[in-house]
Parts: C-alpha cells; sequence; structure tokens
C-alpha cells in the first residue's frame, strides 16, 4: 500500500510545476482568441512563459504570437517579461515586450502585457486566463496607431 500511494505521489507531482527549497519553475504553454480595437479585429495565436520564483512572487520571460484580422491578416510576434504575484492558485501578472509585425507597414515597438492565470484546480497542469495587450507603433507611411488587444487563454503548465 505504501508503495502505491508512493508512486501516486510521484506521479500526480510530476504533472505540475517543480518546486525545490521555495523556489517554483513552472513551464506554460498555450493559445488564444480574442479582440483587438482596431477595425474590429479577430485574433488568434499561441504564447509560451517559463514562472519563476518564490512563494507568491514570480517573474516569466514569455513569447506570444498573434494573428490578427481574417482576410488581408498580419501577424505580431512579441518577446519580453512579466511579473506575476500568485495566490491560491491564481497568478495576476504585468510587463514589458519587444513587438514586431508581419505583413503590416509597422515599425518595430514595445507592448504593455498583462492579464491574470488561474490555475484548474480539478486537472493539474490545465491553466485559464484573460490575456492582454497594448501597443502603439509607427506606421512606415507616418502616424501611428494604437492598438488594444484582449483575449481568453487555455494553457498547459507543467
Amino acid at each position: 500500500m505504501k508503495k502505491i500511494l508512493l508512486s501516486m505521489i510521484l506521479v500526480f507531482s510530476s504533472a505540475s510545476a517543480v518546486e525545490l527549497a521555495g523556489f517554483t519553475l513552472s513551464p506554460e504553454i498555450g493559445a488564444n482568441v480574442g479582440y483587438q480595437d482596431t477595425n474590429n479585429n479577430f485574433t488568434y495565436g499561441g504564447y509560451a512563459r517559463i514562472w519563476m520564483g518564490g512563494t507568491h512572487l514570480l517573474v516569466a520571460p514569455q513569447v506570444k504570437y498573434d494573428v490578427v484580422g481574417s482576410h488581408d491578416s498580419y501577424k505580431n510576434l512579441q518577446a519580453g517579461g512579466v511579473l506575476g504575484i500568485q495566490f491560491v492558485g491564481i497568478t495576476l501578472y504585468g510587463g514589458a515586450s519587444w513587438s514586431t509585425f508581419y505583413s503590416l507597414a509597422a515599425k518595430d515597438t514595445y507592448a504593455i502585457n498583462y492579464g491574470i492565470k488561474i490555475d484548474v484546480p480539478l486537472i493539474p497542469f490545465l491553466t485559464v486566463g484573460v490575456d492582454a495587450s497594448w501597443q502603439k507603433p509607427d506606421l512606415v507611411t507616418g502616424g501611428s496607431v494604437s492598438m488594444n488587444r484582449v483575449g481568453v487563454t487555455v494553457g498547459l503548465a507543467f
């Protein structure tokens, strides 16, 4: 019985974040669908983060890739980091990323990222959340455009 119990603990603990001496390391990958306020655009994409830190304070380098629009779509790649505060499986986060565009005449810029991530209690590796970003790239033709994007996320955290 002890061997079975120990085996179950090892299997279930390997499906979640690695914790050692109060330090957490939890890679997360996921997908998002959302809305961007410029021309009422539908967005979809993916992201990857590696959450690291202590008891309640976490940092995570992140990469986000979004496709914006349906017919004349363009792509947005962001790379940066976020700082998060975690309590009872809920993480509030904010940060900044370098942002570049493909198939859009916009210059590279920065993006402000923020959101909430919720660890689903019944499924140890599943996360859901809301992720948002704001950026204001300069256009090659002159001027700039403010972009607000918000979406829902579904992810796997290991």
